[in-house]
């Protein structure tokens, strides 16, 4: 497990990902706070998150399996 969180952690792919997946979820935390979010916006936000969060989930699994 720490040779895969090793590998992980040199892919700049990876940390590009989680950097974009982290921005994503800054996102979703600032319409949640609206008084009246965009139903369009949100849902289009949350899809978003979602595929991101998947690609790091694609990316762990890759490491496990390559591990």
């Amino acid at each position: 497990m720490n040779t895969m969180l090793t590998t992980l952690g040199t892919q700049a792919e990876f940390h590009q990902t989680w950097q974009v997946l982290m921005q994503q979820l800054e996102t979703l935390l600032s319409i949640a706070h609206r008084r009246s979010p965009n139903r369009t916006e949100t849902l289009e936000a949350i899809s978003i998150a979602k595929h991101l969060l998947n690609k790091v989930g694609d990316q762990l699994d890759h490491a496990i399996t390559a591990d």
